[in-house]
């Protein structure tokens, strides 16, 4: 339930009901939910008012981390859930956040992948891509002799942890609201949420 409140924290403070209100009008028990999660004793942050209402979603997603991210991304190419005009909105969501660093990136490797193979790794590079859910480096391996140019993805520090507990926060979330506002079924957020989950978990070897 922590996790939870957590999440409906991070929409309601954000500037995404506000947006997606100028394109779909959200039910009023709704309103009045986010309205309460969103107060605070600390002054608001500053939103972008020269930026458009695409800009403006698509920084609030990514602001919100990897699950927003991909949630945003597969809404993107869902048109029959969230409208033509608000999903095309969606389609320049990027899927990066800052990189962590190189140090983590080894000790991260270290763990995974066991001593021997860590001191087989060469010349291990600060992070050349870094997105949502991984971040790639360049290196060098030592393959019983022979130097070899490689590219290693490494997840991002307890990304799995994270996105199981957020991913089903959501899904906890999407059924109390198709619950006790049924205006919201035609939304279809339980189905969102799960094929969320399936699809990522799927591309990025989570544990199912």
């Amino acid at each position: 339930m922590i996790i939870l409140f957590k999440l409906g924290r991070k929409v309601a403070k954000s500037d995404i009901l506000n947006i997606i209100s100028k394109f779909q009008e959200p039910p009023w028990m709704i309103k009045v939910l986010f309205k309460v999660l969103s107060f605070s004793f600390f002054q608001k942050k500053f939103v972008e008012s020269k930026k458009d209402e695409g800009e403006r979603l698509s920084s609030s997603l990514e602001s919100m981390g990897t699950t927003f991210i991909k949630l945003g991304q597969f809404l993107a190419t869902r048109p029959d859930i969230i409208g033509e005009e608000l999903s095309k909105k969606l389609e320049n969501l990027q899927d990066k956040l800052p990189p962590f660093s190189l140090n983590q990136a080894k000790q991260i490797i270290k763990k995974d992948l066991g001593e021997t193979t860590y001191n087989s790794i060469i010349n291990l590079s600060e992070p050349v891509a870094a997105a949502s859910i991984a971040q790639v480096h360049k290196a060098q391996i030592n393959d019983n002799g022979t130097i070899k140019d490689v590219a290693i993805k490494i997840l991002r520090p307890n990304i799995k942890k994270l996105f199981n507990e957020e991913i089903d926060a959501m899904m906890l979330f999407a059924f109390f609201i198709e619950s006790f506002v049924k205006k919201t079924k035609r939304l279809k957020l339980i189905e969102v949420v799960f094929f969320v989950e399936r699809n990522y978990k799927f591309r990025n070897g989570f544990k199912i």
